[in-house]
């Protein structure tokens, strides 16, 4: 995720970072390393699989952080224009939302890894391109490859990493590699200024080579792929009406994260804080992340819908209460309070998502999960642009508050059903995690 504050115009631009398939038949015994086993033995295989994707990882986490800036720049160069800025920020999420549609098939041709490289090519050239502006239409379309290349980097990076996890540590696990991605990103601008390259091609051709050096520790991990390939044409709808809160879940959960993102420091200047003490209200909100790991220990002990439901809930109130506050220490408070509970919807729907059906179709399930979750962003920030723009800066929470009502409004009426036709029983309330088996995998 990148963003970036046009100080004279109050412009606040956003990039992120951040169907039906075929696959082959996964083998019926699976590799010592491999987090599915009902024991599972620590070894120095699984240590080199985690180790080489956290590296992975890191090193396009730094490239795309040095990206962001340059994006930036380049917009505020040759478009300087609002509306136009917030097309180039949506286009890029909408190709993630339209190639989600493709790559389970793209995995099951060439492969998982094979996928990522490819993912990584379109990435690198993209960003080659993008320092040679012509025009906006062209900008676009650059940006859209790499929104493509992106969305194929992140969702088989996360297929992956759910694989190879132990399963008493995936929820640890993503939530490490939440906080990695966000820090590496912030180290991006450091190295640019130290590097002081400024606007230049060599500045693109840097960013590059780190996505590039991404690609080879991936290699190490191109035995896990026969474990992720789809074996039957499953639909898109299939998901949705399998997993529907958590679904709506992502949803929610990025249309309230990109809303605030892109909103809070417009938000600040609005009701006339200085445009420093603006600015702290978005670094006050992402400071959020630090509870990430605190939440990814309650996601293993405790029932991850009920949390979900917990966690929105907790966040409503803390937007309703940001509606009339005007204290500036409760405002800070409030925001970081409603990171904190993005966490804790987003990571239980994550590892829901993913320990809900077997690994022949995770790639196909988090392609699907991930564009609800783009989908998501493009709503958050063109709805709530437009109710700033007609009930004022507090238009920001009305809409927040507006998506997080129609989500627990759906759980309630999901749950009212599921209690009328007799599905539910005592143990679905239990406030502690239920295991799945094996055979219990959709």
């Amino acid at each position: 995720m990148s963003l970036f504050h046009k100080s004279k115009r109050k412009i606040i631009s956003r990039s992120y970072d951040i169907s039906s398939a075929s696959f082959s038949p996964i083998s019926s015994r699976l590799p010592s390393n491999i987090s599915d086993n009902t024991k599972f033995t620590w070894t120095v295989s699984l240590t080199k699989d985690l180790l080489a994707l956290f590296f992975s990882m890191i090193l396009s986490s730094i490239g795309y952080g040095i990206l962001m800036v340059m994006i930036a720049m380049r917009l505020e160069e040759f478009v300087k224009n609002e509306v136009l800025i917030s097309v180039s920020s949506a286009t890029q999420i909408v190709a993630g939302i339209i190639f989600a549609r493709y790559l389970p098939a793209m995995g099951r041709k060439i492969g998982i890894t094979n996928s990522y490289h490819i993912g990584v090519i379109l990435s690198v050239v993209s960003i080659l391109l993008m320092s040679l502006y012509v025009n906006f239409t062209l900008w676009l379309i650059v940006t859209f490859i790499y929104g493509m290349g992106a969305f194929v980097v992140g969702v088989t990076r996360q297929a992956i990493m759910f694989e190879i996890a132990p399963k008493h540590m995936r929820a640890l696990i993503i939530s490490i590699s939440g906080m990695s991605i966000a820090l590496c990103n912030s180290f991006g601008p450091i190295i640019l200024q130290s590097l002081q390259t400024r606007d230049s091609f060599a500045t693109f051709v840097i960013a590059a080579l780190f996505f590039l050096a991404s690609m080879l520790p991936i290699i190490r991990l191109k035995k896990v792929e026969t474990h992720l390939r789809e074996e039957k044409q499953i639909s898109v709808w299939h998901y949705i009406f399998t997993s529907p809160k958590i679904m709506f879940a992502g949803f929610a959960t990025n249309y309230m994260v990109s809303s605030i993102g892109a909103f809070a420091i417009i938000y600040g200047i609005q009701i006339g804080m200085t445009k420093e003490d603006a600015s702290m209200l978005l670094s006050t909100f992402l400071l959020g992340s630090l509870f990430s790991i605190p939440i990814s220990y309650l996601t293993n002990i405790l029932n991850r819908r009920l949390m979900i439901i917990a966690f929105a809930a907790t966040a409503l109130s803390c937007i309703f209460s940001v509606y009339h506050i005007s204290n500036p220490l409760e405002l800070h408070a409030s925001l970081f309070a409603i990171f904190v509970c993005s966490i804790g919807i987003k990571l239980p729907a994550v590892v829901l998502i993913n320990e809900k059906y077997k690994p022949t179709k995770r790639l196909a399930v988090n392609s699907t999960f991930s564009k609800f979750c783009l989908i998501g962003n493009v709503f958050g920030i063109f709805v709530t642009g437009a109710a700033m723009k007609i009930f004022g800066p507090q238009g920001l929470w009305l809409s927040s508050m507006l998506v997080l009502g129609l989500f627990l409004f759906f759980c309630f009426l999901n749950y009212a059903g599921k209690f009328w036709r007799g599905d539910l029983s005592a143990k679905d309330f239990s406030i502690f995690n239920k295991l799945i088996r094996d055979d219990q995998l959709l």
